[in-house]
């Protein structure tokens, strides 16, 4: 308890500080829009198929659950409202990068983020990077990347939104925007939370799956404007987490409990052809596992600022970033300075080429991309080929016990090619073929403490194909996702992982969706599918998840003039089996009702 009292007065302080330096310049501000950071330009971007019922959930949603209908992104959760991580083109979590205006803000303590505690209103048609595109933008990941942003509506208004399901969730979403004299703001927060208690069937097993309650918070508030020739944007970004659970159907009477702060901050000032950001993060998070013969508690704090500027025009972008990282708490207590530098050059309409490199503990780490990217009529084609780098980890270096300073960053080496087709009839296919050496696996080490090593040579091939029709009142579209991946060699050279799958990669993810309008309303079809899934090193059977297939059904109408929204969806409709991780069920059918009331815009 004194912890946390501790801990809420020093975010008090924080969040009332932040406030404090965001007022004199919304004070003195003139309206304006500021450009938000498209970096390295649209050609290394694809971009989604957002339906009716999809644009509804966006406002409520998570970003995990609102990507589970785009087949690229591999999620990977425990049950509903637990923490969520994500991978890209066959690559782990740390691999891949979550970036808040070209800044990256994936913890570096742990590598990850949880997707659960971003809000699916942040993600816009172009977020994801796939593949080394996203290995070209990230300055510590090697393939795949999200750039969120914090985007103000045009106009003014506000929007109000519940939403609750039979499990037991519960959500509220309220948004302001407009002008505060001269001066664009937003100001939204978003609240889930639910028991998550739902019968379940594995096989021959079944019961009530309890103990997986959770509460989660979002606050963001931004400011845009223009003081004298430069636009001005600043946003704070709060999130507070509670998340339980329950140790599976094996041991339910384990519960392990993650309390976790986030408070972000970023300011942009901008003009033609310079940028400014400054990015301040800190974190406070428990965790306490009671899932072993003892009870683990672990508490850490975990700081990041960041400064970097940008200079573009034409024809080349350069990014300076200075990162300085801080992890402490009860299992590790250290810090980084991360120097990068990224430089876009367009050599000419249609080549790029990026070049990046950073400094991290002592060392020097640089990569190259290039991108050729071509027009014919409706059909367009992108080559691309680089080396690549991911950045070990504080944790993966100083962890008590068992962090390996002595650890290399990881190298990949890529190619991709992607083909599309615009038009009523839209077609893509894209491939990325990567080999990594030095990949970091925890592994026993010589003490007896597991530690993290240089322990893979890999190799992933990820295929990706996507079609979408579009007729007067009828849209379909189906995305595929094929994985291969083989452990080329180890450190060990033990012949029972050599030769076999990367854990937790299915080899086919598909979506389909079809959305059609009624004469009043929306009703649209969704269609899940992930193969079979490994989740022991050595592949055995006793750890494969089966593949499994389920399907979403939603029925969604607005009235007077759009002020209101309704929307209903029956998920799992035909009660199938389905599961993330082995022996962690997820829920059967259920049913879920979401009322969105706007005011006139």
């Amino acid at each position: 308890m004194v912890l946390w009292v501790k801990h809420w007065c020093s975010m008090k302080n924080l969040i009332i500080s932040v406030i404090a330096l965001l007022m004199p310049v919304a004070l003195y501000g003139q309206a304006d829009t500021l450009w938000t950071a498209n970096v390295l330009g649209g050609a290394y971007r694809s971009e989604e198929v957002k339906t009716s019922s999809d644009s509804l959930l966006a406002t409520i949603s998570s970003a995990s659950s609102y990507l589970s209908k785009d087949s690229r992104f591999i999620l990977k959760q425990y049950t509903p409202g637990s923490v969520v991580t994500s991978s890209f083109g066959g690559a782990s979590s740390e691999q891949s990068r979550v970036l808040w205006d070209g800044i990256d803000i994936s913890s570096m303590a742990s590598g990850v983020f949880d997707l659960s505690l971003v809000p699916a209103s942040m993600l816009n048609n172009t977020a994801l990077y796939d593949g080394i595109n996203g290995g070209a933008l990230a300055p510590m990941g090697s393939v795949g990347a999200l750039n969120v942003a914090a985007e103000i509506p045009k106009g003014r208004g506000t929007s109000t939104l519940f939403s609750a399901s039979s499990i037991g969730d519960r959500g509220l979403f309220a948004q302001s925007w407009g002008n505060i004299g001269t001066v664009r703001y937003q100001s939204s927060l978003r609240s889930t939370g639910g028991t998550n208690s739902y019968p379940y069937t594995l096989g021959s097993l079944n019961g009530v799956l309890e103990g997986n309650g959770y509460n989660d918070l979002t606050y963001l508030q931004s400011f845009q404007g223009k003081l004298s020739r430069w636009n001005w944007e600043s946003t704070l970004w709060y999130t507070q987490s509670e998340k339980d659970n329950s140790g599976s159907i094996l041991t339910p009477g384990y519960i392990n409990h993650l309390e976790d702060d986030m408070l972000r901050f970023k300011y942009a000032i901008r003009n033609r052809t310079n940028q400014w950001q400054v990015y301040l993060g800190r974190e406070w998070q428990a965790y306490t596992d009671t899932n072993s013969p003892w009870t683990i508690t672990d508490t850490n704090t975990y700081t990041q600022a960041t400064v970097q500027y940008s200079r573009r025009n034409e024809r080349q972008e350069l990014f300076i970033t200075s990162n300085y990282f801080r992890a402490d708490g009860t299992n590790r207590s250290a810090t980084a300075f991360l120097p990068h530098v990224l430089y876009n050059l367009s050599l000419t309409k249609n080549d790029r080429l990026v070049i990046k490199g950073a400094g991290y503990q002592g060392r020097v780490h640089v990569g190259a991309h290039y991108n050729r990217a071509t027009k014919t009529g409706k059909w367009g084609k992108q080559f691309a080929a680089g080396t690549y780098y991911r950045l070990p980890t504080l944790n993966e270096l100083y962890w008590r016990p068992g962090g390996n300073p002595a650890l290399d960053a990881e190298r990949s080496y890529g190619v991709k090619y992607t083909l599309h087709r615009m038009g009523k009839t839209a077609l893509r296919i894209s491939t990325d073929q990567l080999y990594y050496d030095r990949m970091i696996q925890w592994a026993p080490g010589s003490s007896g403490n597991w530690s993290p090593q240089n322990y893979y040579a890999v190799y992933t091939s990820t295929t990706t194909a996507s079609a979408t029709r579009n007729w007067s009142k009828l849209t379909t579209d189906i995305n595929l996702t094929h994985q291969y991946s083989r452990v080329l060699s180890t450190a060990s050279n033990d012949p029972s992982i050599v030769g076999k799958s990367l854990i937790y990669r299915p080899m086919i993810q598909a979506v389909y969706t079809s959305e059609y309008h009624l004469p009043v309303g929306v009703i649209q079809f969704r269609g899940f599918y992930t193969g079979l899934r490994h989740t022991l090193r050595d592949n055995t059977a006793v750890g494969e998840i089966p593949a499994q297939f389920w399907c979403a059904l939603s029925y969604s109408v607005a009235g007077a003039n759009k002020r209101w929204n309704l929307l209903v969806l029956v998920d799992n409709v035909f009660n199938n089996e389905r599961q993330y991780y082995q022996y962690f069920p997820m829920p059967g059918r259920s049913y879920q009702l979401t009322l969105k009331l706007n005011s006139k815009q």
